[in-house]
């Protein structure tokens, strides 16, 4: 008999629990919308993928910026460099004007795809960003002077 009715209070719990989370849901969506539209959000990284060997996992502090009309970069570099800048400090760093950038709602609407251009002194920089609604993200770097990496890593609050 106790099982009857502890049946029902559950059923009513998980459905008050699911309800309340498509809300913060639909919260976060609007919020990651915002962000992009405005051109204003952080991505950290957690993984580098590197076009030749195996993933890498990343400490804090990697990132990719944009805002406004600008872009910043300070992320690790792994994989084949074709040429390299004299006494440079290696790894893609950047914090400049940002030429070409458009976003688009995924096919099934399930988060952005973002596409940018950076030109540093050095090097050319074609940037794919792809946000997913649940904040998950992937950033494709393809450089003249580099073989092409994919980060992994969230979009920042």
């Amino acid at each position: 008999m106790k099982s009857i009715f502890i049946h029902p209070l559950l059923m009513v719990l998980v459905f008050m629990a699911s309800c309340s989370s498509t809300k913060s849901t639909t919260e976060s969506i609007r919020e990651i919308t915002h962000k992009v539209e405005t051109k204003d959000f952080t991505i950290e990284v957690n993984y580098a993928n590197p076009m030749s060997g195996p993933q890498i996992y990343l400490t804090n502090g990697y990132h990719l910026r944009i805002k406004n009309d600008s872009a910043f970069a300070y992320l690790p570099y792994y994989g084949v460099a074709y040429s390299a800048p004299y006494g440079g400090e290696g790894g893609i760093k950047f914090a400049e004007l940002m030429s070409n950038y458009s976003c688009l709602k995924t096919k099934k609407a399930d988060g952005w795809n973002i596409h940018l251009k950076v030109k540093t002194m050095e090097n050319g920089y074609d940037i794919t960003v792809n946000i997913f609604n649940n904040r998950n993200s992937t950033i494709t770097v393809n450089s003249f002077n580099r073989q092409t990496i994919t980060f992994t890593g969230e979009l920042k609050n």
